[in-house]
């Protein structure tokens, strides 16, 4: 659940009421005002544009702590490309067949863990910030609130460095689990959605499901378990935690989700037809999900939801009647590069 659970009207600083007008406006500015861009990488030092909805290039991070892939996907995304002349995809196959109403955006994750000693009480996953929130009043019912839904949810919000993390096994949607050196059969028709990992990587049978996803395929007290909520309950015991190693030749796959945040237009769309501006997620405070040790030693990976300022965009000539945007980055000026080359299974 982690922060994702704070995405509430009720704690939106700005406004003690629901007034859908306001609403509406705060949204629309902030849609006008900034451009959406993702970026991931091992380290704050190390973070790399992402090529979101785009399944032929995920981001591959082979570091000490962490080899494996990151796949961003954002339903809906109009914004920035690793290559600025390069558009998103119009369609993510991600998706189809009614899979937005679960997703409004995903952070996938397939790899490996490399360390000695780790367990699943060892890895956690969730928000981090770099300066104090704007907490409003009664926060900590909210607070307490979010640990009754989520029983191994940590929560640190009114330090300088705030955070909101869980153990990475009980949190995540989706997670499947095999040994390195088993490979699945093999496929005649690889789907569109994670293409190239199911190219390269070869996953057993029934890590992913048939349009791609990673589905649920993980072993509990030596029997398969393909019940995301089982799994879930199960590592809420610590001891359960604890027992469970995490061996650098364990390949883990996993699909963290959510159908209520709507990173593209910075807002919180609810069950009940309510819509309001996303808080703490702006221009200085972009929205971080980090993999870190529980003692913080060591940083697996992070990906970070930042929103650039439209006034840092300028449409550029047009290229195949395709837009083409230059944007300054860190005080320079991007260079424009041609469309990278259409994907190849060699590629």
């Amino acid at each position: 659940m982690m922060l994702g659970g704070l995405f509430g009207g009720s704690l939106v600083p700005s406004q003690n009421i629901y007034d859908p007008m306001t609403s509406q406006r705060l949204i629309l500015q902030r849609n006008a005002n900034y451009v959406l861009r993702v970026r991931a990488g091992p380290d704050m030092q190390h973070l790399e544009t992402v090529d979101v909805n785009y399944e032929h290039t995920p981001m591959k991070i082979d570091t000490p702590n962490f080899k494996g892939y990151v796949s961003v996907r954002v339903f809906g995304f109009n914004g920035l490309m690793s290559d600025p002349c390069h558009p998103p995809p119009a369609h993510a196959a991600y998706f189809a067949d009614g899979f937005s109403r679960k997703a409004l955006y995903s952070i996938q994750v397939v790899g490996q863990f490399i360390g000695h000693g780790l367990t699943a009480d060892d890895i956690m996953f969730g928000n981090y910030f770099d300066q104090r929130l704007p907490l409003p009043p009664f926060s900590g019912l909210f607070e307490w609130f979010m640990k009754r839904m989520d029983r191994t949810l940590v929560l640190d919000m009114k330090s300088d460095t705030p955070s909101a993390t869980s153990p990475l096994l009980s949190t995540v949607q989706k997670l499947s689990y095999w040994k390195e050196e088993l490979h699945g059969s093999e496929r005649e028709n690889v789907p569109e959605v994670n293409n190239k990992i199911l190219r390269e990587l070869n996953p057993i049978d029934g890590a992913f499901d048939s349009a791609g996803r990673v589905a649920e395929y993980f072993p509990i007290k030596d029997s398969l378990n393909k019940d995301s909520k089982k799994r879930r309950r199960y590592f809420e015991k610590a001891s359960h935690r604890q027992k469970w190693k995490v061996r650098s030749s364990d390949v883990y796959a996993f699909d963290f989700y959510s159908p209520f945040i709507d990173v593209n237009h910075q807002c919180v769309r609810m069950p009940n037809a309510v819509v309001e501006p996303m808080p703490f997620f702006d221009a200085d405070m972009p929205l971080r999900y980090e993999c870190r040790s529980r003692n913080g030693r060591h940083t697996f990976f992070i990906v970070q939801f930042e929103l650039i300022p439209a006034s840092r965009t300028r449409p550029l000539s047009s290229y195949q009647n395709r837009p083409r945007r230059q944007y300054r980055d860190s005080g320079y000026e991007r260079e424009i590069l041609d469309p990278p080359p259409p994907y190849t299974e060699e590629a």
